[in-house]
C-alpha cells in the first residue's frame, strides 16, 4: 500500500521582515534581500550592508539612499529550487504599497502553475509586523497546518498589526513621495517633524508637530491605545539607540509597566528610505498564533 504524503511547506520572505539569519536558516526560511542604492553603489540588504553600516553610511550621504526589490529572477531561482522539491510555499512580503516585491513574486509564479502550489501573501505590513508574520507562519507550518489554512490565519493576524512614525528628514520624506516638494521645503524652514501613520499597508503623513517633546507625546497618544500585553518595539534604521530613542523608551516604560526593557530594532531598509536615518517609531502586535 502507497501512503499519499503532503507536500512539505517551505516559508520565503524578504529582508523587510528582519529576521536573525541564523533564525532562518535554524527554520528553513529563505530570505530574499532587498537592493540597496548607496553613494553610487548596490549592496544586497543585510549580506553586504548591515544595519549600523547603513545608518552610518546614511548619515554622512548627501542625497538619500534608494531601496529595490528582489528581482523576478531572484524568485524563480527560489521557486524552481522548491518546485524541485515539491515544496508548497507560503511566500509572504513586505507590503505591496512600500515594495515592488509582491509584484515580482506574483510573475515568477506563473512559471510553476501546475508544478508547485505557491502561495502569495501580501502582508499589508513591515519590519516588527512582517517578522511576527513570518514566525506565525513557520510556527503553523511546523505544526502541520495546511498551506490554505495558513494564509487564512495571516490575513487575521495582519488586522492587529499597528504602527506610528516621526520623522524629520525632510530630504528623505519628499524623496520617498511622502511630502512634495514644498511642503518639505517648508517643513525644513519650520521645524516640524511630521507624523506617519501605517494605514492599509501603507505610511501616510498624518499630522506634523512642531517640538521633538511633542512628537514623542503623539507616539504615547498612540500607544495608549493598546493594552499593556500587546507587544511592541522601537524602530529606527540603526539598531544602536541615541537620545531620541532613551527619551521615547523612557515615555513608553510609563505604559508598558509589564516590559522589563522595550526593544529597539532596525526597521531595515525598505522603511529606512522613508523616515531617513534620524527617523523613530512604534509598532505593536496584538495577534497570537
Amino acid at each position: 500500500m502507497t501512503l499519499c504524503r503532503t507536500p512539505p511547506i517551505r516559508v520565503v520572505t524578504d529582508s523587510a521582515a528582519r529576521l536573525p539569519l541564523d533564525w532562518a536558516k535554524a527554520h528553513d526560511v529563505i530570505v530574499l534581500p532587498h537592493y540597496v542604492v548607496l553613494n553610487g553603489q548596490t549592496y544586497r540588504e543585510d549580506l553586504d550592508l548591515s544595519d549600523t553600516d547603513l545608518a552610518q553610511q546614511a548619515i554622512r550621504s548627501k542625497s538619500p539612499f534608494a531601496v529595490r526589490a528582489p528581482r523576478i529572477e531572484d524568485f524563480d531561482r527560489v521557486y524552481a529550487a522548491l518546485a524541485d522539491k515539491r515544496a508548497e510555499v507560503i511566500s509572504i512580503h513586505v507590503s505591496s504599497a512600500l515594495s515592488e516585491t509582491v509584484q515580482n513574486a506574483l510573475k515568477a509564479r506563473e512559471a510553476y502553475r501546475g508544478r508547485c502550489t505557491i502561495h502569495i501573501v501580501d502582508s499589508r505590513s513591515m519590519a516588527l509586523g512582517l517578522n511576527e508574520l513570518t514566525r506565525a507562519a513557520v510556527k503553523l507550518a511546523e505544526a502541520g497546518e495546511a498551506g490554505e489554512a495558513i494564509v487564512k490565519h495571516l490575513r487575521g493576524l495582519m488586522q492587529q498589526i499597528y504602527g506610528i512614525f516621526i520623522s524629520d528628514d525632510m530630504d528623505y520624506l519628499e524623496h520617498s513621495k511622502r511630502l512634495r516638494p514644498a511642503q518639505a521645503i517648508l517643513g525644513a524652514m519650520l521645524g516640524v517633524i511630521p507624523c506617519l501613520s501605517m494605514e492599509d499597508g501603507d505610511l501616510v503623513a498624518v499630522e506634523k508637530v512642531r517640538t521633538a517633546e511633542r512628537a514623542i507625546e503623539k507616539v504615547l497618544e498612540f500607544v495608549t491605545e493598546f493594552d499593556d500585553r500587546a507587544q511592541l518595539a522601537v524602530l529606527q534604521l540603526s539598531p544602536q539607540p541615541n537620545d531620541r530613542t532613551r527619551a521615547l523608551i523612557e515615555a513608553l516604560q510609563t505604559h508598558f509597566t509589564r516590559m522589563k526593557e522595550i526593544p529597539v530594532k532596525s526597521c531595515g531598509a525598505t522603511v529606512g528610505h522613508i523616515i531617513g536615518p534620524h527617523g523613530i517609531g512604534v509598532m505593536v502586535y496584538e495577534g497570537k498564533v
